[in-house]
């Protein structure tokens, strides 16, 4: 199963200068190396130097065009610092992809909500709602100098379905749809797209098959999986067609990247329940 982005290499974004908030490993690093063998120049950002400067020399290596600019976007100054620098070159924007999120609190801080740290839970919404907040904010004035402007917020099933345990992750997706819908309504008569994917569940290589073979997840996320498991050349993919012109009609949308997962609602089989020996009225 592929999970890098493909050098699909056919100049869709050729021309479009586009920012990728958390762009150092992940989602955020194959949607960039996806943007820039599409022709894009693309600016990275993340807390981490190394890992930054690790994807750009990938990029260029490639052939492509990247910078990194170090940023932090639980500081509202940082923020607007990094929009100011990643549209200097051109004296615009034509993308903005907004996919920080601070993990590392999603795993260590995230409880039921009555069990949860109200410093952790204000860690979390300061990634997913303050920097969201300030990365739109600040990048709206210059997104809207491009004749195809375009926001990409990325999303997950925490947004349209509850998870276990997240309340500042729910808390975080679920307001960036609605956030997503009132910018489309604000900027869409300026000529500004705004679009949220909502991501399902995309594992790499090896972590695919630990799944697939355990006792428990296994079979449970099969059955939810309607056509496989995604990989990170799924989300590049999409994301490159909401940035690209070719999506010019799309706008204000939820677009559910999952493989199916949201469509079906995993009841037991209906009719094994009211038929056979087994059922009630049969006994």
């Amino acid at each position: 199963m592929q999970t890098q982005p493909a050098d699909a290499g056919t100049g869709r974004l050729h021309g479009k200068s586009v920012l990728v908030t958390g762009s150092t490993k992940g989602f955020g690093a194959a949607m960039a190396e996806r943007f820039a063998a599409e022709g894009a120049s693309v600016v990275l950002t993340g807390r981490s130097e190394t890992q930054g400067r690790q994807i750009e020399q990938q990029i260029t290596d490639k052939g492509g065009q990247a910078r990194f600019i170090q940023a932090d976007v639980t500081d509202e100054a940082s923020v607007r610092e990094l929009i100011a620098a990643a549209a200097a070159p051109t004296g615009r924007l034509d993308s903005l992809v907004n996919n920080a999120m601070a993990m590392d609190q999603v795993g260590s801080s995230e409880r039921p909500i009555a069990d949860m740290d109200t410093d952790g839970f204000g860690r979390i919404i300061q990634v997913g709602i303050y920097g969201l907040f300030w990365a739109c904010k600040y990048a709206i004035p210059q997104l809207l100098k491009s004749p195809g402007g375009s926001i990409v917020n990325i999303s997950s099933l925490a947004a349209v379905a509850g998870i276990a345990s997240l309340p500042a992750y729910s808390v975080c997706k679920g307001a960036m749809g609605a956030l997503t819908r009132q910018m489309a309504t604000d900027y869409g008569p300026q000529g500004l797209r705004v679009n949220t994917m909502i991501c399902g569940l995309v594992l790499g290589d090896a972590l695919a098959g630990d799944v697939a073979a355990h006792p428990v997840a296994g079979p449970r996320i099969a059955q939810a999986q309607l056509t496989r498991y995604g990989n990170l050349n799924d989300i590049a993919a999409m994301a490159t067609y909401l940035i690209s012109d070719e999506s010019g009609f799309v706008n204000g949308a939820e677009l559910r990247i999952d493989g199916g997962w949201t469509s079906t609602a995993q009841f037991p089989r209906l009719s094994e329940m009211v038929s056979g020996a087994d059922t009630p009225s049969s006994r």
